[in-house]
Order: C-alpha cells, then structure tokens, then sequence
C-alpha cells in the first residue's frame, strides 16, 4: 500500500513537473525592454557644446540645493485628447486647459517668490500620432519645451521635466494584447530617446523624470488604443513591470551619452504613493554612476481635505486641519521615507497641495498644512514641489501668490 501512494506521489509531481518545463510558465511582468528603436536625430540646435557639468554632487546634496519647488501645472501637459489634433500649432496645446503661455516673467518670478526649482510635466504624445504607431515627436514640440526649460534655467531655477499622463497611453504596458504591450516598450524607449538626446549637453540643473503617478496600478488603465478594454495586470505583475520600467529609464537615458552619462534621475515610486513605494515590491533601478539617482512621491493626504471641496461618493469634504492627530498623521508618513534618504536617494515630494473651497477662499488650516511639509522636508532633506495651477500663484499679471501669508511662508523658506 505504501509503495502504490508513494508510485502515486512520484507520477502526480512528474506530471508537474513536466508542466513546468514544457508550458511557458513565468511571474512576473515579462515583456521584451530589449527592442531596439530607430528616431531621428533630436539633438538641441541651441546646445550644441555640452555644459561642464558637477560629477561629484551628489543626489542628497542636489535635493538641498533644490530647496522649494513649484509646479507649472496644466500647461505643458494640456492633452488634446484620444486621437484629437496632433498638427495645431504648438503654443495652442500649452493653453488647453486655461493657462498663460509661459514666458520668461513667469519663470523670474518664481525666483522671485522663493522658489529654486521648477517642475514642468510634459504630455509628449500631444504632437505625435501614436494611436497609428508613430513614435517620433513633432520637432516644433521638442522646440517649444526646450524654450520653457531654458526661461526656467535663465532664471536660476533647478528644472524637472518628465512624461505626464499623456492621454495614459501608459495603460498599453497592462494590456491583454501582447502585442501592445511591445509597442507601449517600443513607444516609450523612442519617446525618451528622443527627449533625452534633446537635453543630452545640459548639465546637472536639469533632471529627467521618468513618469508621473502612472507606474503603478494604472498600468492597467484604459487607453486610446485598447479602447475600453482595461489591462489584466496583477498587482505582482504591476510591481514587475514598474521595477523594469524604471531600470529601462536609467539604462536608456546613461546610453544617450554626454552629460546623461551623469545627469540626475528622478524615479516615480508605485504609485507616487509612500505606502506602496517603500514595499519591499518596490526596486530601486541599478545605475552605473553612484549617488544620481532620486525618488518621487507625491503627498496629498489626507485625500478628503487635499483633493475634494465637496461630499463625493468616496469620501465627506474635510474642510478643517492642524489637529494633533492631523500632524501626527503628516510626520509619520514623511519619516516612511528617510529610508531612501539613508541608502543615499534624494527624494522628492513632486506634487503637493490642497484644493481651495468652492467659493475659491483657502481651506481651514491650509497654511499650517503647507508649513507642515515645508517643516518635514527640512528636516529630512526632502524637496517639496508644489502643485499649482494658477490656483496660488498667478502665472497672470499681476504674477505672484495672491494670499500674503502663502508668500511670506515661500519667501521665508527660501534658499
């Protein structure tokens, strides 16, 4: 009898095995970063000469010398929508949603404020047909945004540039379709290929960000291309694939030579969310450089109070803040994070704010609140970019924070 159980035994774990071997059975998120793409040339007319750059900063001492950063929200980053227009001439799409074209002033007056860095998110596909597999950006676009990074740089200001959102083409890498998942690679290696060869000869006041909140779950989004089909990723599987993207990203931008072989890199957590970025999942890429590279998240929180200025199905509107409990809440989630600080990661808080009240006057304790991150990244050398839309300063003439105390608490932190 024991000899039939253990017979038994041995031809149910063969079988198995034999599964193993013969089916194509993987984890993980497996798809092919190895694709080769070709793109033109994109290299700057107006940076011909690569800039001395500092190889010796490090990435803790870059986020210090960052100090306070502010975001031009809503303007380069305007989408034309699924499949709209890719041929409008470019300055319409940087006023899409309601924003000022940019302009030197502006960028001299975020010095002004107290600002020393800006973070300009850029919707890349807004001049490239990708819904019909055309991965080359419109080279009046690539002008254009060079153009704002450089009023930016003219000002003194450290610059950030990244994709994002971008009409989510990003949910491709989630798709059922394997096929799309090859062109969301294909896409995104020819996209950053082409920015960062752009930018390839200026030097450390610049930094590539790889994605904005879009590694992460929603990967699995719907897209114009998988047109209402939503991907099929597990949460594994969207761990994997943000780990590979983002070592992508480094390998990519590194290959592009001159000053990328040294350029600061900022990746985008899970999510952009503290909890899910400081998961064991989560991997920060390898580099061939030490010390350049940093870590995004983004702090709304708490979301009710952040985001909403009236009752919504997922939550009441908290319309008051500066509670003990409150504050509590904000210092032990900033402190979640002092373990990339500790491994030698700068970190960056990307976006952070709170929505005004319907009748547009600040929320209850909405300086405290501010003030309360400011507090937390001096203290563990974190730098904080605010996320504005014209909603605390005005990018409009009269240019500058409309509420005095917003701009004595800017201009006090200031570098």
């Amino acid at each position: 009898m024991k000899k039939h159980i253990l017979s038994m035994v041995l031809f149910i774990f063969a079988g198995f095995y034999f599964e193993l071997c013969s089916a194509p059975f993987v984890f993980g998120y497996n798809e092919d970063f190895e694709i080769r793409v070709s793109v033109p040339d994109t290299s700057s007319p107006i940076k011909k000469k690569a800039d001395k750059m500092d190889k010796t900063m490090t990435a803790l001492e870059l986020t210090q010398a960052m100090g306070n950063g502010i975001n031009l929200g809503n303007t380069l980053e305007a989408y034309r929508g699924w499949n709209g227009s890719t041929t409008k001439p470019v300055l319409s799409y940087e006023r899409l949603w309601g924003q000022p074209e940019t302009n030197q002033e502006i960028m001299d007056a975020y010095k002004a404020a107290g600002f020393n860095c800006v973070r300009i998110p850029v919707a890349w596909t807004n001049m490239m047909n990708y819904e019909k597999g055309d991965y080359i950006i419109n080279e009046k676009y690539l002008d254009r945004v060079e153009t704002v990074v450089n009023y930016a740089l003219n000002a003194g200001l450290y610059v950030i540039i990244n994709d994002h959102w971008d009409g989510q083409w990003w949910g491709m890498f989630g798709a059922a379709d394997k096929s799309l998942r090859k062109e969301a690679v294909k896409l995104y290696k020819s996209l950053w290929t082409q920015v960062a060869v752009r930018f390839k000869n200026y030097d450390e006041h610049l930094i590539f960000e790889g994605a904005n909140e879009e590694l992460g779950g929603r990967l699995n989004d719907d897209t114009a291309i998988t047109k209402g089909k939503k991907g099929v990723l597990s949460e594994y599987e969207c761990y994997d694939a943000v780990n590979k993207i983002n070592q992508c990203f480094v390998d990519l931008v590194r290959s592009t030579g001159g000053n990328n072989k040294y350029r600061f890199l900022l990746i985008p957590g899970y999510d952009t969310d503290i909890g899910r970025t400081i998961s064991a999942d989560f991997k920060m890429p390898a580099d061939k450089v030490q010390n350049r590279l940093l870590i995004s998240v983004h702090y709304y929180t708490p979301s009710t109070y952040c985001i909403i200025n009236e009752d919504v199905s997922w939550g009441k509107n908290k319309t008051s803040w500066g509670t003990a409990a409150d504050i509590r809440l904000m210092n032990d989630n900033f402190a979640k994070m002092k373990k990339f600080v500790d491994a030698g990661y700068g970190v960056i808080i990307g976006e952070y704010g709170v929505a005004r009240q319907k009748n547009g006057n600040p929320k209850d304790g909405m300086v405290d609140w501010l003030s309360c991150i400011l507090d937390n990244c001096d203290k563990f050398n974190y730098c904080p970019v605010l996320w504005d839309c014209n909603t605390f300063f005005s990018k409009n003439s009269p240019l500058g924070f409309s509420d005095s105390k917003l701009a004595e608490l800017y201009q006090s932190r200031a570098n």
